[in-house]
């Protein structure tokens, strides 16, 4: 017998929920950490990313950390006034602001990322090599996916709820 749509959205939403609490046990975790150090989760997200992916625009910033450009703006001006970031205007586009790690910055994060891998390994080593890379694999197919065929099934979901 083929699945029902009532079924296939409660073992969605079933799937939603154990990856949330999985993501919101290891971010609990990773928090309190940053706390330690006096930083939001939000403020370290920023400081990582400029420490391994280099100096980038506020606007090419907020995207890669998922942030919109207001919080983008008021991470970067609290992490400026801390003096662990400097912002500077783009030499080539003045309405560009382009954020760098200050050394004190960069040395925060690189006392910090140590710890958090000790976190994120323990944690982790409850699932073995391969259950790692499926998970890894299976996140990237979540994170990529078809928006017509989720259009589709959401279209079939309401229509089979209607009747």
């Amino acid at each position: 017998m083929a699945e029902s749509q009532r079924d296939k959205k409660a073992r969605a939403l079933a799937t939603y929920t154990s990856l949330a609490r999985a993501v919101h046990s290891l971010d609990r975790l990773l928090d309190g950490q940053c706390e330690v150090f006096g930083l939001s989760p939000s403020q370290f997200r920023v400081l990582e990313h400029l420490q391994l992916h280099g100096p980038m625009a506020t606007g090419e910033l907020a995207g890669r950390v998922m942030f919109g450009d207001s919080t983008i703006s008021v991470v970067s001006r609290n992490l400026e006034r801390a003096g662990l970031l400097r912002r500077r205007a783009d030499a080539s586009d003045g309405r560009k602001a382009i954020v760098h790690l200050t050394p004190a910055g960069r040395e925060l994060v690189e006392k910090i990322l140590p710890k958090r891998g000790k976190v994120l390994r323990a944690k982790m080593c409850v699932l073995g090599k391969r259950e790692q890379e499926n998970l890894d694999r299976m996140c990237q197919k979540l994170t990529e996916g078809d928006a017509l065929k989720f259009v589709k099934e959401m279209t079939l979901a309401d229509e089979e709820e209607e009747s």
